[in-house]
Parts: structure tokens; C-alpha cells; sequence
């Protein structure tokens, strides 16, 4: 939160910045050997997190430093094994990275101009279901409605947990992002990523650049599906049409992404560091 504040002024102070990463011997260390992995691709070796600063600029460099923080932050409220949870969580944010690459040369033309950078469709990948640990962690039973959720395909999956529990993984991953300070386009995203019907028919409802990440994930989800028979649900079968329609995709432009993200995966690249 320190170095949210920071990044939000006008002029931030990069020293005091560095400071409050290297506080955390862990998250520096882990910071530095992120960016030096094969996922950002760089020439040259960054050493020192005053280097990672001037090379990734404060945005992305934020939202870096969030989306490590909140594996720890979870790990430490929650009591339940999330081993495979954030597996898949990893694997999801990887490919939606990759797929925000790629829309540039995939589609209709009427929808390549759209811009998705890479380090927020990772970020927004992490988040998204991070209500789920939450919950899980607050409800004996929630296991099993996630369970039933999952396998629903003519109910909104929130309105199932909704009927359970009174509330959903959505809304408190929606309130624990707002609360990180993440942009509103993510937060949006987080708050509504199950509304495949309203994304369908309504598309005021939601920004274009909320939407975008939405459909990103849904399509890297279902990858994950396809690639490693793991996280199946019915989400895809419901969000299909308006993802298709909303990157102008073709089959064979569908079926052109994921045989990249399976190149991707034979080459082991579903993992960072």
C-alpha cells in the first residue's frame, strides 16, 4: 500500500520507493529474479532494484510487486491447501499475458488496434479469483458450492454462491483489489467476470478495457482446460459467444491462439523464474 501511494503521485520519490522493496528481502530478490527470467525476455541482466525501477516504470512495477505480494498475504489468512489453486492461478496469468501479445496479430481488423499490455493482463490473471482463498478459507461449506458452481451451466456462477452464502468470491475479490488501489478497469473486470449474459447483451456495461480482460482470462482459462484437464468448468460454454465477438475471432483464429499457448506449454514455459 506504501508503494501504491508512492506511485500514485505525480512525482514519485524512487528512493524512497527502492527502500520500501528492499525492506522485504524476499521481494526483492524476488522481484529481480522475475524480471531476469525468460518471461520478460531482456538483454541485458537487471541487478539491482533501482535498475528494475528504471526499466519497468512505476505502473507495471507496482503491479508487479501486488501480484507477489498477494500469494503471501493469502497463504498467511488462509488455512486451507491452495497448492493447485495458485498452479492454475499462475498458469492462467502467464497465458493471458502471452494472449495480450498476440491479439495485435490475431482477429478482425476492427478489433487490432486494441491495446492489452502484457504486465496488466498477468496482474488482472492473478486477481481475478483471489476472493476464492477467501472464501474458502471463511465457509466450511464453500468447497462444495465451488464445486457445484463450476458444474452449473444455467446458473450465473456467483448467483449459485450468492444463494449459499450471501456472498460471492467476485464481489470480495472486487473489494480486496479496490482496496490494493488497483486500476478501476480491473477492478470492474474482477467485480463482473462471471456477468457473461449482461457482457452479451450489453456492451455499455462494462468499459472495453474491462471487458478486455475478461474475455482474455476466460480465453487463458480455457486453455488451462484444454492444456492440463484441470479448472474445468462450464464458463466457457457461457462466455463463448461475446469473448468470439468481442476480439472478432474466427475458429481458426481460436484455434491459431491455442496452439501457441500449447507450444508454450511443450516448451515449459507456463511458469515464471
Amino acid at each position: 500500500l506504501d508503494l501504491a501511494e508512492e506511485a500514485r503521485k505525480e512525482e514519485p520519490d524512487l528512493q524512497r520507493i527502492e527502500k520500501l522493496i528492499c525492506a522485504d528481502v524476499g521481494l526483492s530478490a524476488a522481484l529481480i529474479k522475475t524480471i531476469n527470467s525468460p518471461f520478460y525476455g531482456l538483454r541485458n541482466k537487471v541487478n539491482s532494484v533501482m535498475q528494475a525501477i528504471h526499466m519497468l516504470g512505476m505502473s507495471q512495477l507496482s503491479l508487479m510487486v501486488m501480484s507477489m505480494v498477494l500469494r503471501d498475504v493469502l497463504k498467511g489468512i488462509s488455512h486451507v491447501e491452495m497448492a493447485r489453486f495458485w498452479d492454475v492461478s499462475s498458469k492462467v496469468a502467464i497465458i493471458s499475458s502471452y494472449i495480450s501479445c498476440r491479439l495485435p496479430s490475431i482477429g478482425s481488423a476492427a478489433h487490432k488496434s486494441r491495446q492489452i499490455f502484457k504486465d496488466e493482463a498477468y496482474t488482472y490473471g492473478l486477481f481475478q479469483d483471489c476472493g476464492i482463498p477467501i472464501m474458502l478459507n471463511h465457509y466450511a461449506t464453500y468447497k462444495e458450492i465451488l464445486s457445484v458452481a463450476n458444474q452449473s451451466a444455467d446458473k450465473i456462477f456467483t448467483a449459485v454462491e450468492d444463494a449459499e452464502h450471501g456472498n460471492n468470491h467476485a464481489m470480495i475479490g472486487y473489494l480486496m483489489a479496490r482496496s490494493w488501489g488497483l486500476p478501476v478497469k480491473m477492478t470492474e473486470a474482477i467485480r463482473f467476470h462471471h456477468e457473461h449474459l449482461r457482457l452479451d447483451a450489453d456492451k455499455s456495461f462494462i468499459s472495453n478495457e474491462s471487458r478486455d480482460f475478461v474475455a482474455v482470462t476466460l480465453l487463458a482459462e480455457r486453455a488451462v482446460q484444454l492444456i492440463t484437464g484441470r479448472n474445468q468448468t462450464c464458463e466457457w460454454q457461457k462466455g463463448r459467444q461475446w469473448v468470439m465477438q468481442h476480439f472478432g475471432f474466427s475458429e481458426n483464429d481460436l484455434n491459431a491462439m491455442m496452439d501457441g499457448i500449447r507450444i508454450l506449454h511443450e516448451e515449459g514455459n507456463l511458469d515464471v523464474g
